[in-house]
């Protein structure tokens, strides 16, 4: 009897029988460790930074210098100096010829002005018609140069943003948000955002020669 019930045990463990199966719990998959290198971003022994790395620190003139000689890279990191140094300089750019436009369409409204004036006075209208046609050629000339640094300027600050957004430790498809209603807003927050390498994913880092 015993023997018997001691070969049914076995044969219900072999098969399973009457043993209730317990369901696995999912495992959360562990994210991708970045390896970030020792001394990553910061200047070496010559004073400078690789261009495929972010750089802590930079001041003004070589933050301007990486943003145009780093011209379509929309992989890597960027720092916040790097950013918004970069963002300064753009602006002083800018001003050129926003100050030309800005003369041209002074001078275009005070000619009017001293048309109108001389045309009261004697009837000829000819008082403004030089400051006017001045002023139209600074209108085109302003215009001009404000389309050529936009389209200057337009690739290398996109690759800046989502090197920023990286460096902050989100992916740059976020840069989209820039064009749904108040989207800007969040995306200009990220981009005053800290580094962040804790979130950094592989596939973000520069693998292009310094």
């Amino acid at each position: 009897m015993t023997s018997s019930r001691t070969l049914l045990e076995q044969t219900m463990s072999q098969y399973n029988y009457g043993y209730p199966q317990a369901t696995p719990y999912p495992q959360p998959q562990a994210q991708p460790y970045v390896n970030v290198p020792q001394g990553f971003g910061y200047p070496g022994p010559d004073g400078t930074v690789p261009l495929n790395q972010p750089w802590y620190g930079i001041g003004f003139m070589e933050a301007n210098k990486r943003f145009f000689k780093k011209y379509v890279r929309f992989n890597g990191f960027a720092s916040r100096g790097e950013y918004w140094w970069s963002y300064l300089g753009i602006m002083l750019i800018s001003l050129i010829p926003g100050t030309i436009f800005a003369i041209g369409y002074i001078m275009v409204f005070a000619g009017i002005i001293g048309a109108a004036a001389s045309a009261s006075y004697d009837g000829s209208g000819a008082g403004g018609s030089v400051a006017a046609g001045f002023g139209m050629i600074l209108l085109f000339v302003g215009g001009g140069l404000t389309s050529v640094v936009s389209l200057a300027i337009m690739l290398p600050s996109l690759g800046a943003t989502i090197r920023r957004l990286h460096d902050a430790g989100y992916s740059g498809w976020w840069y989209l948000l820039a064009f749904v209603p108040f989207g800007s807003i969040v995306v200009l927050v990220f981009l005053f955002m800290p580094t962040n390498p804790e979130k950094w994913q592989a596939d973000w880092f520069d693998t292009s020669e310094g």
